[in-house]
């Protein structure tokens, strides 16, 4: 029995809340579903006239809302108009041409942009190649260095004398130094300046040869080569220059005052003597 009493005021409440649904409640929410609808169809209406005045996509670049209230923001307007009529005056162009002005600017600006990377891009491959080029250079120059000191020591050696050569690329300067057999102290250089004659003639001839041999050229001359020599430099001189020749298998001219027949005989060869002066 209490059971059921329990389940009978449940019933009652029931419909008591149902009754106040029915009443109350529901027609509340259904005058706000409406009042919904009216105001959704405004907003539309108001954004479809707001969208002819100002699109909404510039609305959204502008991005979030400052807080601003109408009459600031009119405020903000008519400054703005008011700039643009002192702008306008100033410029006789209008909106529109400044902006297809402005574009055809940024367009030359970002092809010179990309052309100055391509630039950029072929000064650096033409300065990679400068540097291969002159760390190849350097290299050249000191074996070209050793290569003719060792070839100036190689025709020297006919006569037992030694010698180095001294380059300074910096100064631009070439310096002969010359050891000879006699010199007391193996270690004294002597400059070519202090040589005698002979000795200096013979050795400015290997200096010769040294270069000639690192060199290329369809024909060479020599004039008075021999002179100031003593007889056995003179013959040492001949047979080196001979055999450098034939060596190396271009044309030589020799042009001597003195007498050539200790010159060996060869079919490559050819020897022609003037007549002397009359008295």
């Amino acid at each position: 029995m209490e059971i059921e009493k329990d389940l009978e005021s449940a019933k009652k409440e029931k419909d008591h809340y149902e009754g106040v649904m029915k009443t109350k409640v529901f027609p509340d929410i259904k005058e706000a579903e409406d009042q919904y609808r009216v105001l959704e169809e405004n907003r539309r209406e108001n954004c479809r006239k707001a969208s002819i005045i100002c699109p909404e996509t510039d609305i959204e670049a502008l991005g979030d809302w400052d807080g601003s209230s109408p009459e600031q923001l009119s405020a903000q307007l008519s400054t703005l108009n008011h700039r643009l009529q002192n702008e306008s005056q100033r410029y006789s162009e209008s909106i529109d041409d400044l902006r297809m002005t402005y574009e055809k600017k940024e367009h030359k600006i970002q092809r010179r942009r990309q052309a100055y990377r391509s630039f950029r891009e072929k000064l650096k491959v033409c300065h990679d190649a400068l540097n291969l080029r002159w760390k190849k250079f350097h290299a050249n120059k000191h074996d070209s260095k050793l290569q003719m000191t060792w070839k100036f020591n190689s025709h020297l050696g006919r006569k037992g004398i030694s010698g180095s050569i001294k380059v300074d690329y910096e100064e631009k300067t070439l310096s002969v130094g010359v050891k000879m057999p006699q010199d007391a102290s193996k270690s004294a250089v002597r400059d070519t300046r202090g040589l005698s004659g002979g000795e200096r003639s013979f050795s400015t001839l290997c200096f010769a040869l040294a270069l000639h041999g690192m060199i290329e050229v369809p024909f060479r001359a020599m004039d008075e080569f021999d002179v100031f020599m003593d007889a056995v430099s003179r013959k040492i001189s001949l047979e080196t220059l001979v055999e450098f020749a034939l060596r190396e298998g271009s044309q030589w001219i020799f042009i001597t005052p003195h007498d050539i027949s200790a010159v060996k005989q060869d079919e490559r060869i050819k020897k022609q003597q003037m007549a002397a002066p009359r008295s």
